[in-house]
């Protein structure tokens, strides 16, 4: 058996590396992270005799031995045969059992890993124009989000910032504008101000998407606003059916990005897979917490790693 310590600064590019050396058949001994050395480490192995560069056999085998592990060489081949069509249909079923969309379970159920890492460039980090207006359902963090983002702006790259705050459904929202505007040293507005600095990043808090605020109402703060680009606000933990009908609705606006909420409590990120297609805005920000402002994170291609590799091995334990 050859055994192979394998490091890198995350799982995935660990992973990675294990396959291409060591093959599909790799078996995972162990992994760990060193703390406070930003390494994580795998130890893999192979059987030797399926190891490129290792003999087939020992030198002092003799024919019967020979002819023997030959034969148990080719059950072994029958048996991956057979059992591969099984093993791909129950994982297909897990991915969906853990609330991935059918569509994107058939995409990702021969290598999620793969699959993965030519999607999640694209998706990271999008541009973050300096008029967004923040729209989400009921209860997806667009208020802590926005004022999240705005301490991100102001303590972080010391850019002026501003909060409108027009949600009028909600009971209590304005005052809860204010208190974090007061806390947070964030001015906050209740009409859109005029005029409209081009040096400051005017973040706008909308009520929640549904029956008394919908896409007449979100295309008549775009004309106040010009120039003007859309976040959605997307709570991870919802499952995507939930979702489905607010995307399609939204797709004909100047959508810029996507802020996922909520993302500390996802139990398999494999089912955000689908917000990587690129029919789809990519993602500006992660949220992680409930702190204000502590708990954000630019959506760089590490911080969506850590996302979207949450639970793989709820995936990984079927093969």
């Amino acid at each position: 058996m050859k055994i192979k310590r394998f490091y890198g600064k995350n799982p995935l590019e660990v992973i990675t590396r294990v396959k291409e050396e060591l093959g599909e058949e790799a078996l995972i001994l162990s992994s760990r992270r060193h703390n406070g050395e930003g390494v994580y480490e795998i130890v893999a192995a192979i059987d030797g005799s399926s190891a490129e560069g290792f003999p087939a056999g020992r030198p002092e085998e003799t024919p019967a031995e020979s002819d023997l592990r030959r034969e148990l060489q080719e059950i072994k081949t029958l048996l991956k045969e057979v059992l591969s069509p099984y093993k791909a249909g129950e994982r297909f079923l897990r991915l969906v059992e853990l609330g991935i969309p059918p569509e994107v379970a058939q995409k990702v159920v021969e290598d999620p890993l793969s699959w993965l890492k030519a999607h999640l460039k694209r998706s990271a980090a999008t541009p973050f124009s300096r008029r967004n207006i923040f729209v989400g359902p009921a209860g997806a963090g667009k208020t802590s989000s926005i004022f999240k983002i705005a301490a991100w702006f102001r303590y972080h790259r010391g850019e002026a910032v501003r909060v409108l705050s027009l949600d009028r459904h909600r009971v209590g929202a304005l005052q809860e504008a204010r208190r974090l505007g007061d806390l947070l040293e964030i001015p906050v507005d209740t009409e859109v101000p005029d005029p409209l600095s081009e040096e400051t990043y005017l973040l706008v808090d909308t009520p929640g998407w549904g029956g008394r605020f919908g896409p007449e109402d979100l295309r008549e703060i775009l004309e106040k606003i010009p120039r003007a680009r859309v976040q959605l606000v997307l709570k991870a933990t919802e499952h995507p059916l939930v979702w489905k009908h607010f995307l399609e609705q939204c797709m004909d606006f100047p959508v810029e990005g996507v802020v996922l909420t909520h993302a500390d409590r996802i139990y398999c990120g494999l089912s955000l897979g689908f917000l990587l297609e690129e029919n789809l805005p990519g993602i500006s920000f992660v949220s992680l917490g409930p702190r204000i402002p502590e708990d954000l994170a630019r959506a760089t291609e590490e911080v969506l790693e850590k996302t979207f590799l949450r639970g793989l091995n709820l995936v990984y334990g079927l093969q």
